[in-house]
């Protein structure tokens, strides 16, 4: 959560002016809240950190608050709302230190502005055949070492293998495609832009990243995957084939898209 009196002086350090900065004070203060369980209510307590969810300023807030994170860091930052990924090239023990360093000061920098990281989501992905494999420290404990994460809504190992991605990318928009060949009974005018906003979006989502490589993940949007039943009970017919079936796609402008 974001504590006010500390974006206040944030927004002022940014040059805000005092106009700016008074009325996104007014803004920010006079809420309460309390907590409901059971039908049994706490008393009202003044809320002094976090903005309202849903806002448009919210966002642009939350950027400014944690605009100096990457303060004196030296390794490469990444940072996108919430998710803040530290990495660096580890050929000889400086490169592990600079990295730990970097995690020191990421770690005084939120005991400073009076966050927490969410040690459960914090983990090492170590890349590279010959990688030593370095053990990382946060707040006290030694991060946890994983395979494979997800970023940005696309799962990759630490042999830069998105094969696990492709699987997930196929079975939702063929589901969803079943979906509305079942569910849809006029599909002259309605089915095509159902695909485009529906299916489509699924298919072509940073297909740039994960885009198959091999030729087994290619058939895994190709072919009825298993497991997957209709509502007859049979195999869901292949991705390919129902977008064909139904008028929506030529056949192989699938394939290209992917």
């Amino acid at each position: 959560m974001v504590p006010h009196h500390i974006l206040i002086s944030k927004l002022e350090r940014c040059g805000f002016d005092g106009w700016t900065t008074r009325w996104i004070r007014n803004w920010l203060k006079g809420c309460s809240q309390r907590v409901v369980i059971n039908g049994f209510m706490s008393r009202w307590r003044l809320v002094t950190s976090g903005v309202p969810q849903g806002s448009v300023l919210g966002p642009v807030l939350f950027n400014v608050f944690i605009n100096d994170i990457s303060d004196g860091i030296e390794c490469t930052l990444s940072k996108f709302a919430d998710d803040t990924k530290p990495s660096g090239v580890v050929d000889m023990e400086e490169g592990r230190d600079a990295i730990q360093r970097d995690l020191d000061r990421l770690e005084r920098w939120a005991r400073v502005n009076l966050m927490r990281f969410n040690m459960a989501k914090c983990k090492v992905l170590h890349l590279g055949r010959r990688n030593p494999r370095h053990l990382y420290r946060l707040e006290g404990a030694v991060l946890e070492n994983s395979s494979a994460e997800k970023d940005l809504g696309v799962l990759m190992d630490d042999k830069l293998n998105t094969s696990q991605q492709c699987a997930p990318a196929a079975w939702k928009p063929n589901g969803i495609l079943g979906s509305i060949m079942r569910g849809v009974m006029s599909r002259d005018r309605v089915i095509v832009p159902l695909y485009s906003a529906l299916v489509r979006p699924h298919l072509e989502y940073y297909v740039q990243v994960w885009s198959p490589q091999y030729r087994k993940d290619r058939a895994v949007g190709e072919g009825p995957e298993e497991g997957h039943k209709d509502d007859q009970g049979a195999g869901a017919p292949p991705l390919q084939g129902q977008a064909e079936g139904a008028g929506l796609v030529q056949p192989g402008e699938e394939k290209a898209a992917r």
